[in-house]
């Protein structure tokens, strides 16, 4: 099978590696040679076009960093005609960014004026280590005869695979997935600081939390990783504050749409992510 993948950064390399590893005939394209040299080194062919990699796939893998940039691999962008414009009929695009339902549901009419197929399938399960691993989950929304389709490709690249529902179900899921991660993240950084503003170091209150449970979530038990992650992202420091603000505003922006009360999600948004912008997110410094 032949499988493009466009977007080759902090999550979208190591996904892409899993494929050309597992057998696919993988064709790549990225704004940046580096990740490009590394997979060709590994047996992908490189393209210098989102819609070469249309017309030379049965499959492509979209994992940029945002909506438009989502928008900007789609459809035409400059001299590029865009991905969808090189697909063939019955092929399938699949969109990894973390997205509004909106965006999915926008480029799924487009595609299917083309008798292309879409789904939208986010990822969660522990970035770059995870997407290198092959350990992923994806949260995947769309037709169930096409994620039948695309499960071998789903495979190479994750251990669990959820379909939630239709068409921008996958976006709802991890939009909420990232809002609690974040929101844990946030939350966890002020309870350092109101550990170490009372003389108990960051350890001691980290194993106190994590040995009662009640005061643990997922970034008590991974506090370590999370700077770690922080330290060596893709972007550096403030990529991951841009990345976290993004996910912040797509969850604000789905809680206005669908007309649910969120008033602890408008706090961090209004107060939590200026703090952020000055001093990270785990607290280290930009």
């Amino acid at each position: 099978m032949r499988v493009g993948f466009i977007g080759l950064g902090n999550m979208g390399e190591g996904m892409a590696f899993n494929l050309v590893t597992k057998g696919f005939e993988l064709s790549v394209h990225d704004k940046r040679e580096e990740p490009i040299a590394r997979l060709v080194g590994e047996g992908a062919k490189a393209y210098h076009t989102n819609e070469e990699i249309g017309r030379h796939s049965d499959i492509v893998c979209v994992a940029v960093f945002d909506e438009q940039q989502t928008i900007e691999t789609v459809f035409a962008n400059g001299k590029d005609p865009g991905v969808l414009a090189g697909m063939s009929p019955g092929r399938i695009l699949i969109l990894h960014p973390t997205t509004t339902p909106g965006v999915i549901l926008r480029i799924a009419a487009a595609a299917r004026e083309r008798h292309i197929d879409v789904l939208d399938a986010p990822m969660t399960g522990g970035a770059h280590v995870a997407a290198r691993a092959g350990t992923l989950t994806f949260m995947v929304g769309g037709d169930k005869i096409v994620v039948d389709r695309a499960r071998p490709v789903l495979e190479a690249m994750a251990t669990s695979i959820f379909h939630v529902g239709p068409l921008g179900a996958g976006a709802t899921a991890k939009i909420i997935n990232n809002y609690l991660g974040i929101s844990h993240t946030l939350a966890v950084r002020e309870a350092l600081r109101l550990a170490k503003s009372s003389g108990i170091n960051e350890e001691t209150i980290l194993h106190i939390l994590n040995t009662g449970n009640v005061g643990s979530n997922w970034a008590t038990h991974n506090w370590q990783r999370i700077k770690d992650q922080e330290a060596s992202y893709t972007t550096g420091r403030t990529g991951m504050v841009a990345m976290a603000t993004k996910d912040m505003l797509l969850a604000r922006l789905l809680s206005e749409e669908v007309g649910a009360k969120t008033p602890t999600l408008l706090a961090i948004v209004e107060q939590g992510l200026p703090d952020i912008a000055l001093t990270g997110l785990t607290d280290n410094g930009l």
